[in-house]
């Protein structure tokens, strides 16, 4: 039974998300983006993560859908205007791949050969980091991740908290994911500052 309400949820949010991209209506997209959310959070509750389940119900659903629901009803965007910015955006199809395909290519470039190595890449990364910047060969640190082992962190997990166990796996093997998230969430925050900022005229 949970296996069909798992994959039943799963469909759900996966046809939500193609119908953000298709809808023609921005109101009609932000409800079925709140679709998504809705049914991401129901498969993480099936699966007993209810704590990331209920941030995204709060987080996402109660304040940021709901903030772009609001927001694109006051602006009240005509369809013809839709249609005449997503024409103008076809154009520059190609540079976007270019773009993508870079982006993609410098993340898999990140990804170890084994899933297993991923502790090890935040270690590699403050030795990188040492050599560059100050000049420190890294070699007096190069144990750090010792402590932290693949095979022994279910063991560990077992006797934590959820948020606990999230926080664990956060700033240990997901450190430089972590890190990386933090730049892409970085980069949508300083966009809108750049493309209205206004030349000063003397």
């Amino acid at each position: 039974m949970n296996t069909f309400i798992l994959d039943l949820l799963a469909f759900g949010a996966v046809f939500s998300g193609i119908l953000v991209i298709t809808s023609k209506n921005p109101v009609i997209s932000v409800l079925f983006l709140i679709s998504v959310f809705v049914n991401a959070a129901g498969y993480l509750l099936v699966l007993g993560i209810g704590f990331i389940g209920i941030s995204y119900l709060i987080v996402y659903v109660g304040a940021i859908a709901i903030l772009f629901l609001f927001v694109v009803i006051m602006l009240n965007i005509s369809l013809v205007e839709i249609i005449s910015v997503g024409q103008e955006y076809t154009k520059n199809l190609p540079l976007g791949l270019i773009v993508g395909a870079l982006f993609i290519f410098e993340i898999l470039s990140l990804v170890p050969a084994s899933y297993k190595e991923v502790g090890e890449l935040p270690l590699g990364f403050v030795n990188y980091l040492n050599g560059l910047l100050l000049g420190i060969d890294g070699s007096s640190i190069s144990s750090v991740h010792m402590r932290f082992t693949e095979a022994g962190a279910d063991q560990t997990f077992t006797s934590y908290l959820q948020i606990e166990t999230i926080g664990e796996g956060l700033y240990t093997y997901g450190a430089l994911w972590l890190f990386l998230t933090s730049i892409i969430l970085l980069l949508p925050m300083l966009g809108p500052i750049v493309l209205f900022l206004q030349p000063s005229k003397k």
